[in-house]
Order: structure tokens, then C-alpha cells, then sequence
């Protein structure tokens, strides 16, 4: 095994160690009853995820997600950030930017377009013994091929989460459809088995198997969850679109 390889599994190994922990510790801390906060007017119960995201060419940058029933938020962290909103009842996303005072409106496109048959799906699943279970269940080390090649990798577990993880495949699906929609603005050359397996047929293919942990690619891609909660109490306004600002669909 080489050296970057051994210090990229003692990196998912303290990862895993460290979520064990925080989840230990929610479940001992929390009371009997709902936090006060969650009697409180203007405030719902989330779960809530903190994730650090880094891509080719760019520092690491957090990424918040906040899942209630109704809603899925991603943002930076702080009430005043831009951010995206996906209306799960309606299958809408929203994109919100405060400097250009506008929201990005991506509508539910249904496509029923299904994986080509040239494209053969695989998944090869090992689980982390040296990994601390959470929740009681063991975290794996999965690898996403696509016609052989590896796409990218990740260190899920199942059983943690899982309705933050069902909103998160909500969205993924939604901005496929997209893609699947608008597959002529994609180059030729871009349009892999892996790309589109990823992207466009098999946007979830990796959330079937429970939380992502870590996830990376090839390309410098990578993302670790660094901490979360099950039971937050947030504003309601964090799920509202600000008023007065102008709407357009993308393209537009």
C-alpha cells in the first residue's frame, strides 16, 4: 500500500472515529422531551449536517444541509448566505443569490429516460472493520464503476439519517432530470459512461447505500462530513425565499 494511500485511510479512519463520537454524544445528551426551542413559534426541527467540500483547483469550503420534511437547504453555514432550497412537495429547487438580488427557479422536469444498456452499473463494497460502528451499524468503503472504470469512492453507513439522506437523493434526481433535458448543451467528449452514470441516469446510485461520510474522485473532488444533528431546532425563515427578488429558469 503507498504512503498517500495509507494517510487517506487514517484520514477516513479519524473521520469515522470522530462522527462515532458526535453521534454517541447527541443521543446521550438529548432529553426526554423536545428542546423548548421546538415549542417555539418560527422554528422547525432538522436534521442538520455539516459537510467540507473542496473541488480541482479550490480550498476546502463548508457546505451546511438542513432536511425537514418540507425542505432541504444547502448553504454556507450562516443564516445570511446564499443559498439553495428544494421544496420537496413541489419538486422545485430554488437557487437564492442576495448580491444579484435574483432566484434561479429549476422546475420538476420529469424524464423517464432510463440507463443505456452499454453502460454496466458495479459496486464493490468492503467494509472498515477498523472503523468504529455508528449507530450500530459499520461503515463501508464503496467503489462506483461504471463499464469497469472506477467514477469515484466513498465511505458510507446505513441506518444514520435517513431522511436527510432520502432528501438528498430527492435532489440529485431532480437536477438529472435536468440534465437528461438538456443533454445537447454537454459535450460529446464529456459524455462518459461515468459522467452520465453519475450525473444524468444514476444520480443516487450511492446514497441507496445510507450516509456518505466521504466522498472523492479522481479529479481533486472530495467531501467529509464533519459533524451533525438529527434534532435541530432552526427559523422557519431559513426555509423562505426573500421577497422582491427577480426569478428566471435556467438559460434564461
Amino acid at each position: 500500500m503507498t504512503q498517500r494511500n495509507e494517510s487517506l485511510m487514517d484520514k477516513r479512519k479519524i473521520a469515522c472515529f470522530l462522527l462515532c463520537t458526535a453521534f454517541l454524544a447527541s443521543a446521550c445528551d438529548k432529553p426526554a422531551d423536545l428542546p423548548a426551542t421546538a415549542a417555539l413559534e418560527n422554528t422547525t426541527q432538522v436534521s442538520m449536517l455539516f459537510y467540507e467540500e473542496q473541488e480541482a483547483g479550490t480550498d476546502l469550503y463548508p457546505v451546511r444541509v438542513l432536511v425537514s420534511p418540507e425542505f432541504l437547504r444547502l448553504d454556507d453555514g450562516y443564516a445570511e448566505s446564499d443559498f439553495v432550497l428544494l421544496d420537496r412537495h413541489e419538486k422545485t429547487i430554488f437557487s437564492v443569490s442576495h448580491e444579484d438580488g435574483s432566484i434561479m427557479v429549476i422546475e420538476n422536469s420529469p424524464n423517464d429516460a432510463t440507463l443505456p444498456a452499454d453502460i454496466n452499473l458495479t459496486v464493490i463494497r468492503t467494509p472498515d472493520k477498523e472503523a468504529p460502528m455508528i449507530a450500530g451499524n459499520q461503515p463501508e468503503h464503496l467503489q462506483y464503476l461504471a463499464n469497469g472504470e472506477t467514477c469515484f469512492q466513498s465511505v458510507t453507513v446505513s441506518g444514520v439519517l435517513e431522511t436527510a439522506v432520502a432528501a438528498m437523493a430527492e435532489f440529485a434526481e431532480l437536477l438529472a432530470d435536468r440534465q437528461l433535458n438538456n443533454m445537447q448543451a454537454v459535450p460529446l467528449n464529456m459524455q462518459t459512461p461515468c459522467f452520465l452514470s453519475r450525473y444524468a441516469y444514476a444520480p443516487a446510485w450511492h446514497l441507496q447505500y445510507g450516509l456518505p461520510l466521504q466522498e472523492w474522485d479522481s479529479s481533486g473532488y472530495k467531501k467529509s462530513l464533519v459533524d451533525f444533528s438529527d434534532d435541530e431546532a432552526m427559523p422557519l425563515t431559513l426555509f423562505k425565499l426573500p421577497a422582491g427578488y427577480a426569478r428566471f429558469s435556467p438559460g434564461q
